[in-house]
């Protein structure tokens, strides 16, 4: 009797475990869903889930790190409609990606996303560069250290690279070359079910613009198309195919 307790107490614990990584993986899914659809008002709706959800108990470091993405997601949205928001957004984006790191310090993408969103804040306000690009910096030096092949990371690093004045340090030529070595290791990626997992269509979507600005419009042509499949609802990159296709006049 006791034996088949135990054996039902481990089935629910299991059934648990997998309930919570189908809501996890459901809401990275909304927020990619989103952002890609430059939807402010459901990613602050999907902020307002995750913070609910740690209400609730669900304390983990991926957790915090999903609070993060969606602010994260939520600035880069703000930003581009030059919503002085976004400050707020990315300045949360640190704060839940230390909370995640404070519960898993080998946690190499929250390290990554940390980075992405010091360099944000360190755009948005000008005053905040001498100190927020230094901890940017390091948060990414330890992300490379602990997973120099993580696709997330590859592409965190070519990101803040491409939008890095060169007198900052920025270097889109090397960023480029990271954006392709991204989307490779993208393709190399055996478990879809693992979580993090977003990116892969944010990186076909920067070969594209590197493509398109080298002046190679079917390799752009074919990055867009292949950022499509995976983002179908990418509006950033429908836009960028259109206008990469469009006659020259």
């Amino acid at each position: 009797m006791r034996k088949l307790q135990a054996m039902l107490l481990a089935l629910m614990a299991a059934v648990g475990v997998r309930a919570q990584e189908m809501d996890a993986a459901d809401l990275e899914g909304r927020i990619e869903y989103a952002y890609f659809t430059a939807d402010a008002n459901a990613l602050r709706n999907l902020v307002s889930a995750t913070q609910s959800s740690l209400a609730k108990g669900s304390d983990s470091a991926l957790a915090h790190y999903q609070r993060g993405h969606a602010q994260y997601r939520l600035g880069l949205v703000l930003q581009a409609r030059s919503d002085p928001k976004a400050s707020e957004a990315f300045s949360a984006c640190v704060e839940a990606l230390g909370k995640a790191i404070d519960a898993d310090k080998e946690f190499a993408e929250a390290y990554a996303l940390q980075s992405a969103c010091y360099t944000k804040q360190s755009e948005l306000k000008a005053w905040k560069v001498v100190v927020d690009l230094p901890l940017a910096s390091s948060k990414l030096e330890k992300a490379l250290k602990l997973a120099p092949k993580n696709p997330r990371v590859t592409l965190i690093d070519a990101l803040i690279d491409y939008e890095r004045p060169r007198g900052l340090g920025g270097d889109q030529q090397r960023a480029c070359s990271n954006f392709e070595k991204a989307a490779r290791l993208f393709d190399a990626t055996t478990d879809e079910t693992r979580l993090p997992g977003w990116g892969a269509a944010d990186a076909y979507f920067h070969v594209g613009l590197c493509l398109s600005e080298g002046g190679d419009v079917l390799g752009a042509r074919n990055a867009l198309e292949r950022a499509l499949i995976i983002a179908p609802d990418f509006a950033a990159a429908r836009a960028e195919l259109r206008r990469v296709i469009a006659p020259k006049s």
